[in-house]
């Protein structure tokens, strides 16, 4: 309804569902990790058939963390390496886990401005 909650979709696959989901009701799209070859072109193609515009579709974008060991923290800049890939693709939004890279909860406001300063233009 207008004016009410922006919703958002996503999955492991962009099936049917989710596209009409999408097309009909959404505001975003999570694809949960990596959207196969062809599938946003297929989400492409239902929201213009539906009229809308992917414009009108705030996409999000991920990180997957890789850890080297059982008892240490992913490496940011790792992860980070996709993001330029994603924002070619039309993501602008990003979720990023900050446990995933810091085990320190109070470094989580330094960890975040380092993600800002090391992904600003």
């Amino acid at each position: 309804r207008p004016g009410g909650p922006e919703l958002w979709f996503g999955g492991s696959t962009l099936h049917a569902a989710v596209v009409r989901r999408l097309v009909t009701y959404g505001h975003g799209f999570n694809p949960l990790g990596r959207p196969a070859p062809g599938e946003l072109e297929k989400l492409c193609a239902a929201m213009a058939e539906a009229g809308r515009d992917m414009a009108d579709l705030e996409m999000i974008g991920g990180t997957r963390a890789v850890f080297p060991d059982a008892a240490s923290v992913a490496s940011l800049e790792r992860a980070l390496e996709a993001v330029p890939e994603q924002m070619e693709q039309g993501f602008t939004t990003f979720c990023i886990k900050p446990s995933q890279f810091t085990d320190d909860p109070d470094g989580v406001g330094g960890f975040c401005r380092e993600v800002m300063r090391r992904v600003e233009p």
